[in-house]
């Protein structure tokens, strides 16, 4: 079985053995990672042709999900609705649960509902099988994944499981994130995809009011692309310092950019709209939102203000002192890079100048004595 201490360096022999319910895009590509990592891993698919194309990888046919249970130690499954899951792991035929082992562990990769999760973690612990909900983040296209593999797999469980099966996380992402307790790393994914579906219905109200203007798609494109939208979209690299520190609440802290100068802006937009014909519901509503909070007196403040609306909403205060950049691991950006750089070179800068004054004193000393 899996330990806690276990290292992807491990010897064949130590290593669990794996099994892969559903061999699609995702669960196929792990399933050929792993196996690249010389585990042995079992799969099922009710596609043959699916696990046809990694059996000269080394995979291991199955015939159900049964026997993928029976066969392996740490047990994936990768489909594409709770349904899916439901029927592989408890309803169809030969399921998963008929097969599986006490002490076992099943992670659930796929973009899974609450529910389905708390109930196949019910199943679970009366089977004396450890589970995590652990949703992956793939690498959609322009987007870069550091390993070719995926962007992040977002973990919820106890932190002792977590912790048997990290290894085996680390090597499907470039990141691996503990959310909490079973059905967070379901939560923290679904909150994800929202956002980034929000984001994207913004983008294309901003590119469909930009082509009604009768400005060029590459003009509206690079505008977009190259200003600070896409170094820092919804300024969410800048939250911890205006708003989780609070001094969005502080009209001293003399923000750079206020609520009244950004409800400016957005009215100029929706003006642009309005000339045109064009409905941008979302950005009817950021509007509403600037609005509101200027009519509360928090038009000096800094634009983050906006957030405590949603605050009020939801009955909840974002407040914690997290710095800017939470991953000491993250890749430096070429600026960070180049600092470093800079930072090198000044030192070897001045070590060369050292060197070059020692050794001009010492040619004068050799020419006084010489002569």
């Amino acid at each position: 079985m899996l330990t806690s201490n276990s290292t992807t360096t491990e010897s064949s022999s130590n290593r669990p053995t794996l099994g892969i319910i559903g061999c699609g895009n995702i669960g196929g590509r792990q399933a050929a990672n792993f196996l690249a990592h010389g585990y042995e891993v079992y799969v099922y698919d009710i596609n043959p042709d699916s696990m046809a194309e990694l059996q000269p990888l080394g995979a291991r046919i199955t015939d159900s999900c049964a026997e993928v249970a029976i066969s392996s130690q740490v047990i994936f499954t990768s489909l594409p609705t709770p349904a899916d899951v439901m029927s592989a792991v408890m309803e169809c035929e030969d399921n998963l649960c008929q097969g599986l082992q006490p002490g076992s562990v099943y992670v659930d990769i796929t973009t899974n509902s609450v529910e389905t999760v708390l109930k196949l973690h019910q199943t679970m612990q009366k089977l004396g099988v450890e589970m995590l909900d652990a949703p992956f983040n793939d690498c959609p296209v322009g987007a870069q994944s550091q390993k070719d593999m995926g962007l992040a797999v977002l973990a919820g469980g106890s932190k002792e499981t977590f912790s048997k099966v990290q290894p085996l996380l680390q090597l499907m992402a470039d990141r691996v994130l503990y959310c909490g307790e079973i059905s967070s790393g379901t939560k923290c994914k679904l909150i994800h995809n929202a956002v980034n579906a929000i984001a994207v219905q913004a983008v294309s109200e901003g590119i469909t009011l930009g082509l009604a203007q009768g400005i060029e798609l590459q003009t509206i494109w690079d505008t977009l692309r190259l200003g600070s939208f896409a170094q820092n979209p919804g300024d969410i690299h800048g939250l911890p310092h205006y708003w989780f520190s609070r001094r969005c609440d502080d009209i001293s802290q003399h923000p750079a950019f206020t609520v009244k100068l950004l409800h400016k802006d957005l009215r100029l937009a929706l003006n642009m709209a309005s000339d045109r014909n064009v409905k941008v519901p979302h950005l009817s509503l950021s509007a509403k939102d600037f609005e509101e909070a200027e009519q509360r007196g928090w038009s000096q403040y800094s634009t983050t203000k906006v957030c405590c609306l949603q605050e009020e909403r939801a009955g909840v205060i974002a407040k914690a002192n997290l710095p800017l950049v939470s991953d000491s691991t993250e890749t430096p950006t070429p600026t960070e890079d180049w600092t470093n750089h800079k930072g090198r070179f000044s030192l070897y800068a001045v070590l060369i100048l050292v060197l070059a004054s020692n050794l001009f004193q010492f040619g004068l000393h050799w020419l006084f004595h010489f002569f």
